[in-house]
Order: structure tokens, then sequence, then C-alpha cells
């Protein structure tokens, strides 16, 4: 069926696309660490307004917490004011007792191929492990590892890539946020327990630039704002991603 297979123009093909895209990654208009949805919404919501947008993810697959639903059963509830954006990634909603019922799978796998559609530079794989300042000591890019060498405790030293605005979109961990938290630069209030109605209105809230250079979105905002977390209700993780894009934008224009 198939003829002439090269095994070394297989690597070759592999790492020229890789590595074109990795060198135009370097230095970007926005770099969002963390690939859950409110990063991957905020990723495509700038791509497709012109901006050069890099988003890492530590993990094999982005999606963040969607993937596993509720207690592993793969579905999620959203409130019926994301609509608009379930629609503008392709979903058609199923309406449920004033609620949306979405395949987590479903909403994870539709996110992330909208994210790479409006042209998002997508790294997985890639583990943040420290922020870089410019001169005026503002965030101005991040430091990068390997996970795969972080997850052995190797020691690599790392690559640092460049951008205008940062957004922390690494979810429970808040990993950007705490590189300035363990300096005293911020200060982290730690997620509160479970309430969803406070949680989601806390995520979005929350959601800001908390120290020049650097937007907290989606968990991470909780965790810097020690707001409740959520459970399996991902409109204020939607939602959180857009105000975030918005907030760059308004960034981006300003550090012309």
């Amino acid at each position: 069926m198939f003829t002439n297979i090269s095994d070394s123009k297989i690597t070759h093909l592999i790492m020229e696309e890789y590595f074109k895209a990795l060198e135009s990654a370097v230095e970007s208009d926005v770099i969002i660490v963390g690939g859950g949805p409110s990063g991957l919404v905020a990723g495509y919501t700038l791509a497709e307004r012109g901006y050069q947008v890099v988003l890492m993810e530590k993990r094999m697959s982005p999606g963040g917490g969607i993937w596993g639903g509720g207690k592993g059963f793969n579905r999620v509830v959203l409130e019926r004011e994301v609509g608009d954006i379930l629609r503008e990634i392709g979903i058609i909603p199923n309406e449920r007792d004033g609620y949306f019922v979405v395949s987590s799978i479903l909403l994870a796998s539709a996110l992330i191929k909208k994210a790479i559609d409006s042209g998002v530079y997508l790294f997985n794989l890639f583990a943040v492990e420290d922020v870089y300042f410019n001169n005026a000591r503002e965030v101005a890019g991040v430091v990068v590892n390997d996970s795969a060498y972080k997850n052995i405790d190797l020691h690599v030293d790392p690559l640092t890539f460049t951008s205008r605005v940062v957004l922390d979109s690494t979810g429970h961990q808040a990993i950007v946020a705490n590189c300035l938290a363990k300096r005293g630069i911020v200060n982290m209030g730690g997620e509160d327990i479970m309430n969803a109605q406070l949680g989601e209105q806390g995520v979005i809230e929350g959601t800001k630039e908390i120290y020049p250079g650097l937007i907290v979105t989606g968990m991470a905002a909780a965790q810097h704002a020690g707001t409740p977390r959520m459970g399996p209700i991902f409109g204020g993780m939607l939602i959180s991603g857009k105000k975030a894009a918005e907030l760059a934008e308004v960034k981006l224009a300003s550090n012309k």
C-alpha cells in the first residue's frame, strides 16, 4: 500500500517543521502559560485579532482540567451565558434545566482545534520554571525547560522566550504567579473551599494584571485572589479567558 517510506525523511520533516515554529516563537506578543480552558480561549481570541500568541503546556495534552469531567464522568456543565463562546468554537450545546451539558472530550478538543486554527503557536511538554524581567523590572517573558527534565529533576539549563505580555493560565498551581510570590513580589491568597457560585464569580473578578506584564486567568486567578474553587462547571473559565484577552489587548496597545 505504501511505498518508498524513508525513516530519515520522517525525522527530517518533523524537525524542520517543529524548529521553524519554535524559532518563530522565541519573541512574541503574548505568552500564555498553561493550556487549560481560560488559556485556550484567551489564546484564540488574541490570535484572531492579529497578535502573535505562544501557548506553553507542560503536559502531553492541552485542555487542563476539562478532560476528566466530574470524578471521571466525562461531562461538564456550563452556564447559559457562555452559549456564544460554545458556538464560537463549533459546539451546539445541549440545554438541561437551565444549564448546558457538554462532553468534556468534545469541549477540550474544540478549544484546542480553535486555538490551532486561529494561529496560536501551541507547544506541549514545555515546563516554565521562572519569569523573565526586562530592564524596567516588568514581566517580559518566561524561562522554559523540557517537562521530562523537570520530572526527573535533571539539571539542564533552560531557555528564555520573551513577549510583551504573559498570561498565567496554569490552574491550581499558578506557576508563573508563584515565581513572583516566592520572592515576595506578590501575595497569593490560596484558593478557598468549594462553592460553585462564589467560585465562578471570583475567577472572573480575579482575572487581572497582578504585576506589570503578568495577567492571571482561570484557577491561577482564584489562587491569587483566594476565592473558592468551583468543580466541573466551566463557564467562568471561558469568560475569564475572554477577559484576560481584553486586558492583554489593552496592555499591548499601551506599550507599542
